[in-house]
């Protein structure tokens, strides 16, 4: 029964006992109350709630913080005062801040996506200052990626992706420290560029490609030139040496041959055939 209820009953036949409980004092439902009431017709005398493991459940009292409940299930008696659990997420939770269209500082527009990480530290604190926390967070790196971008060119947005996380997740941190959470990860997720300068990149990106093979090429012809050099300098030196590669030139060419014929001078036999064919020793004068 709420207060100010009247309500009368036979006592002629059972024994009728009333308790009363002083709701003024102790705004708290007992366990052994609350499993009595009819939660049907007692929702509005009472508030009830379930914290679990990983949440914090702040009570407020006529707006006013009362204390940090532990997990479990709470209720409290609603008559004649205000009573509101809020009940924070302590997970990490992944915050996507969609494409912003935005100007670079060389006028280049572009869109940029990203991921955040954050979680709540200090829940009262947070509770106390922030009414949205992903909100707060999202709108803090918007505004991040804006200024950073509006003082980069595009070259330096699409090469310095590591510098530019760094000056995000310091320009975040800074402004949520006081908020009770803390940004664990920040950075830029994708580059989205328009359709012409999407073009261009990919045709700079080419040119460099091709570029750099050129130039591998060039140093592959220089070091086959320089050791064709040095080799030729060697037989220049070394008569030996130069006959022997013409043997092994002359034996990967018979690999190709299938047939053979050897003619030796009139009045020469098979064995000056053989002296002429292979003479390592240069013929004298």
């Amino acid at each position: 029964m709420a207060p100010w209820q009247t309500r009368v009953f036979w006592k002629v036949a059972t024994g009728v006992e009333v308790e009363r409980i002083d709701i003024g004092a102790e705004p708290r439902v007992a366990h052994r109350h609350l499993a009595m009431i009819d939660r049907a017709r007692g929702a509005a005398m009472i508030a009830e709630t379930v914290v679990e493991n990983h949440e914090a459940g702040l009570l407020h009292v006529e707006g006013r913080y009362v204390e940090r409940l532990a997990p479990g299930r709470h209720a409290y008696w609603t008559v004649g005062r205000k009573v509101e659990v809020k009940r924070l997420d302590m997970r990490p939770q992944a915050i996507e801040v969609s494409a912003q269209e935005m100007l670079t500082k060389d006028r280049v527009a572009l869109r940029v996506t990203l991921t955040a990480f954050r979680r709540i530290l200090d829940p009262e604190r947070a509770a106390a200052r922030v009414a949205d926390v992903d909100g707060f967070v999202y709108r803090l790196v918007q505004f991040a990626i804006r200024e950073a971008v509006a003082g980069r060119t595009l070259d330096e947005v699409l090469s310095a992706k590591g510098a530019l996380d760094a000056e995000l997740r310091a320009y975040v941190a800074e402004r949520v420290t006081e908020s009770g959470i803390e940004v664990t990860e920040l950075g830029v997720k994708d580059v989205i560029l328009p359709g012409e300068i999407r073009e261009l990149v990919n045709k700079v990106v080419e040119a460099e490609r091709t570029a750099k093979a050129n130039l591998i090429r060039r140093q592959e012809e220089t070091a086959a030139t320089r050791s064709l050099l040095n080799t030729a300098k060697l037989m220049e030196e070394n008569p030996l040496l130069l006959r022997l590669k013409e043997l092994e030139s002359l034996e990967r060419l018979v690999e190709k041959v299938g047939r053979i014929d050897l003619h030796a001078n009139e009045g020469q036999g098979l064995d000056a055939l053989l002296r002429n064919l292979v003479r390592i020793q240069p013929a004298k004068g």
